[in-house]
């Protein structure tokens, strides 16, 4: 079945991800060994993968292409997947932009919500087993680049460092979290679906919590917070601005994808009200890992 080999490729990358992460870091010494690290173990992985699909090393490349482009008379997963690339490309060539001005804002930053929620959101209602897989794969990939960057290993330290530092955020040490976590927390409530493997997979409000937390209400919160905000709160750099933008972009999103929706998997307006009211609070005083707190608590409060 499909599920089954998606889930054994799930299972293949973030273990070599493991793999790769932990030998990386016994060799930081060295970093130009690293490379070797990368060749041997994601061969190790094809190879892997191969018998566990019970596949020839070719065959199993004919799979996985297959796996990308989906059947031979589903157009929608290619448009989807020229959507995401072309968000991708997007984004890449913003990087080389902000690079080139050599200073970024709170608007630049939150420019990575916007493509990273377009993606989400397509891919959760065109396909979201395949959307799930490729989330999985996404944060391995997301890992893979912060371990070259951060250990500096040839040549892809040095352009990594020259393209991404420029967007550090304040609450990011020596280590890039924030797109680690804005990654996870867009596509939390997909990964946390168990459903999401099975054919009767039933999209729900609370698939859309990570967009609603972090794609709408932090991006507002944060935009509207550093232009407009002069009222700080208690104990806070947050601004009650920035804290009613988040509440009123966050409750409008919900109201509109709830009434999109089927009545079956629609919430009440009373629990948007509350949820999207408990989250623009929380905000407000979070100093770390908001963009990964703000989705789980609303989508288990949804």
């Amino acid at each position: 079945m499909l599920g089954d080999e998606y889930g054994s490729l799930v299972a293949v990358a973030t273990f070599s991800t493991a793999v790769i992460v932990g030998i990386s870091w016994i060799l930081r010494s060295r970093p130009i060994l690293i490379n070797l690290v990368f060749v041997v173990t994601l061969t190790f992985a094809i190879f892997t993968f191969s018998q566990l699909v019970n596949q020839s090393i070719i065959g199993t490349f004919q799979l996985l292409f297959q796996m990308v482009i989906g059947s031979s008379n589903s157009w929608n997963r290619v448009y989807m997947v020229a959507f995401w690339l072309a968000n991708v490309a997007v984004s890449l060539f913003f990087c080389v932009y902000v690079t080139s001005i050599g200073r970024s804002s709170t608007v630049h930053r939150k420019f990575f919500h916007l493509t990273v929620s377009l993606i989400y959101i397509s891919g959760v209602v065109l396909d979201p087993l395949f959307s799930w897989l490729c989330a999985w794969l996404w944060l391995c990939i997301f890992v893979l680049v912060e371990l070259l960057r951060y250990l500096a290993v040839p040549p892809w330290g040095a352009v990594l460092n020259e393209h991404l530092l420029i967007f550090k955020d304040a609450q990011d040490s020596e280590l890039l979290l924030t797109p680690i976590y804005l990654l996870v927390g867009i596509f939390l409530p997909l990964m946390l679906s168990g459903g999401v493997g099975a054919h009767h997979f039933s999209l729900k409000l609370a698939h859309f919590a990570g967009v609603a937390a972090v794609g709408v209400g932090d991006s507002m919160a944060a935009i509207i917070g550093s232009k407009y905000g002069k009222n700080k709160w208690n104990g806070s750099q947050k601004s009650l601005e920035g804290t009613a933008a988040m509440l009123f972009s966050m409750l409008l999103f919900l109201i509109v994808v709830n009434y999109s929706l089927p009545a079956t998997s629609s919430s009440s307006i009373f629990s948007v009200c509350v949820v999207s009211l408990i989250a623009s609070f929380l905000e407000a005083f979070l100093h770390k890992m908001d963009n990964f707190v703000l989705p789980l608590v609303t989508f288990v409060l949804l």
